[in-house]
Order: C-alpha cells, then structure tokens, then sequence
C-alpha cells in the first residue's frame, strides 16, 4: 500500500534495465553535488543501486573481472607477482638508461619505512609507465628506504563501483601486507578512485591502523597530520613537501618541449581536496603551464567522462560525449596557449583521456605529474642518455622517459 502511494513499482526486468541504463552511465564524479540545491549526492544513490543491481547479478565485465583479478592475484591486470616485480624491474632498468643512475628498488621487504602502493596500471600501460618512472627516480634521488609489494600490488580498487563489501575486502590487503612487512606508514601513487577509497573509507573499513605510525617524511621531518587516521599518503604531497623544502632539485628546461595544462581529477579534487599540491609542483618542474577556464577546474572539474569502470570499448561513442565538456575546456587553452599536454594525477584519466584526446583534440597528449617530476629531477652523478638533432647537435633527449619505453 505505502510503495505505491509513494509511486512504486514492481521489480520486474524492465526495471532492472531503467537501473542499469542509469547507472552505467554515470561516473560518480559527483560534479552535480557541488552544484545541487538539496545536497543530493548523485554518486552515492549510483553507488546504493549498483550494489542491488550486483546482488541480482547485474554488473559489467569492465568492472568485475579487475575486481576479481584483483582480488585473485592483488591486481587488476591480472600480473602474478613475478611479472609485476619484472615489470618494475624493467622500468627501472629503462631509468637508469636515461639517467645513468642504478635505480635500487625492493619487493616484500620487511622493516622498510614505506610501503609504496600505485595503480598496476602505472606499471603495465602506457602513458602510466612513464609516471612510475618518475616515482622510481624520484625515490632514488632521496634515497628512500620503501619496498613496492607484489601482493598489493594495486591501489585501485574496482569494489567502490560495485558493492561496498567487494570494496573493502579488496583495500583490506593494503593494511594486511603494510602489518605484514612492518613499514611505518604508506605512500600511494596517483590514482583517482584509489584514494577516494583510502580518504573516504579505508579508516572506516579496515582501521584502525594502529600498527603503523603517522607519516613522518623521512627527508624534511614534515609529519602528515592531515594521514593521522589513514597513515597513508599521496605523492604529490610527499613531492610538494621535498620541493618547499628545497630538498631536490629541477631543471624545467628538460621538459621544455611540453606545454601543459592540468586537469583535476575527480576524486583527487573533489573527495580529498588535494588540488593545490600538483599545481605547486608543476611551479617548479615545467617552464610554464597555465589553467583552463575557472568554471572547469578545482572543485568545479569536468570528469573525464569514462570512470567508475565505464573505460570500454563498446560504449566509445557515450564515452567521448561524456568527456565533451572537458574536450573543450581543453581545446580553449590549445587555441589560445598552445598547450600540447594534459597532466593529471589519475591513472583512469591517463587511459581515457588519452583516447579523448586523440578524438576532440588530436595531438595533444597525456601525462602523470609525476612523469614531468622524473623528467625535470636533477639526479646526483647523473649521466643523461644524449641524441642527436636534426642539425646534428648533441643533447640531451627531449621527450626524458618517454624515450626510454
């Protein structure tokens, strides 16, 4: 009696559809709670009917099989822990190419300090790879005494897209291998979602973490209070705090051949706030980058159209409509600046925006800050791999990591 005087239905398939349709197509950007006159996150009522749609058996390939991989082997990719310690090891291998410096990493090291967790997707894909570098080298010049892990070995985590109990089964791994190896605190690589998760949840979820201790930046001293809870905390921040410190040490001409503008990821901005710490290191690492429009940025940012597991191919055409709007904040800044690059602090943004980009404004690419950080790093008893112009000039290589891979 009460459901139908309040309009319900009856479940019926037909239903079921209407629901699916509307919540595969929105990415929980949540870019219409900023602006709703109710407060009505639109991102949590997506999430609540996922969760029913998941228990009846209701989901898309795109999203479970990360999520089972993931929780299968600690990835979304699927990568056994010898070929994501190979992969790493091979990107490390390709740093030391360019900079002439032996790059030294660990696996499943206990009593490091860090535990460094990044989305597999930085150690697997392109234009990812290139911003794990940028981690590698960055780790190296400070000498930081962290170990990557080949079990949680992903920081994403495809539960926020499904149901709330897949979501914390998979971050629970995280704080299992950071107990297991006695590190003392965590630093995660750049990911959108991912940190939505750890900002939002993962105390909830799976804390209190009291076996670890609050982020104290071995380098400058800087404590994190702001990961009191957590005891994890974003590169950018860990970089941010070495660059006001003066702690390492740039020369932007080396990304001289980059125009860059940056785009705020959803969850980044949005979820965490974290949004003037990539811009202060683009400050100190490129010779200039300027802003898109006021109204497409911060917590005002346009979502890249394809997150919260919508990255598939059969719905490109939906896809490049969604990231239309932030197509075209991007295009101002090619017409008026030139702009020749989109940096970002989301792996999901690396792999969609760069299919985004190739459609509404080909020629521009895609970068991680902290690929621009590796290209930029002054490393000591560097030795940097040098080439030829077409005036048969010797140099230095200008597009950095991107010529290694």
């Amino acid at each position: 009696l009460f459901g139908k005087m309040a309009g319900g239905r009856e479940m019926t398939v037909g239903v079921l559809k209407e629901w699916f349709m509307y919540s595969y197509q929105c990415t929980e950007c949540r870019r219409c709670s900023v602006f709703c006159p109710y407060g009505i996150d639109t991102a949590e009522v997506t999430m609540m009917i996922r969760e029913l749609l998941h228990l009846v058996g209701i989901g898309i390939n795109w999203i479970l099989e990360p999520a089972s991989n993931s929780n299968r082997t600690g990835n979304h990719m699927g990568l056994q822990p010898h070929t994501f310690k190979d992969n790493v090891d091979f990107l490390a291998e390709d740093v030391e190419t360019l900079t002439g410096v032996k790059i030294n990493h660990s696996f499943n090291r206990k009593g490091a300090e860090v535990l460094f967790i990044t989305p597999s997707a930085d150690v697997f894909a392109e234009p990812g790879l290139y911003t794990a570098m940028g981690y590698l080298a960055l780790f190296e010049q400070i000498g930081l005494d962290y170990t990557w892990s080949t079990y949680a070995s992903e920081g994403g985590n495809f539960g926020l897209f499904t149901s709330n109990e897949l979501m914390k089964k998979l971050n629970a791994k995280m704080y299992a291998e950071a107990e297991r190896l006695g590190v003392k605190y965590i630093i995660g690589g750049e990911c959108g979602h991912m940190w939505r998760v750890v900002h939002q949840y993962m105390d909830t979820m799976n804390g209190p973490a009291d076996f670890m201790e609050v982020p104290k930046s071995p380098i400058t001293g800087t404590v994190f209070e702001n990961a009191k809870s957590t005891k994890m905390i974003h590169i950018s921040e860990f970089t941010a705090d070495l660059i006001r410190h003066g702690k390492i040490k740039f020369d932007p001409s080396r990304n001289a051949n980059v125009m860059p503008t940056y785009h705020d990821s959803c969850n980044p901005a949005r979820a965490m706030g974290l949004m003037d710490e990539p811009r202060y290191i683009l400050d100190h690492v490129v010779p200039k980058w300027v802003e898109m429009p006021e109204n497409t940025i911060r917590e005002q940012t346009f979502c890249c159209g394809s997150g919260t597991g919508l990255n598939t191919d059969e719905i490109m055409e939906l896809r490049m409509r969604a990231g239309l709007p932030r197509a075209n904040a991007v295009k101002h800044v090619i017409d008026k600046h030139d702009v020749n690059m989109l940096s970002c602090v989301c792996a999901i943004d690396r792999a969609t925006l760069t299919s985004l980009m190739d459609y509404w404004n080909p020629g521009c690419g895609v970068c991680g800050i902290s690929e621009l950080v590796g290209n930029a790093l002054i490393m000591d008893n560097e030795k940097r791999a040098m080439g030829y112009g077409a005036d048969g000039t010797e140099s230095e290589l200008p597009d950095g990591l991107r010529t290694m891979v």
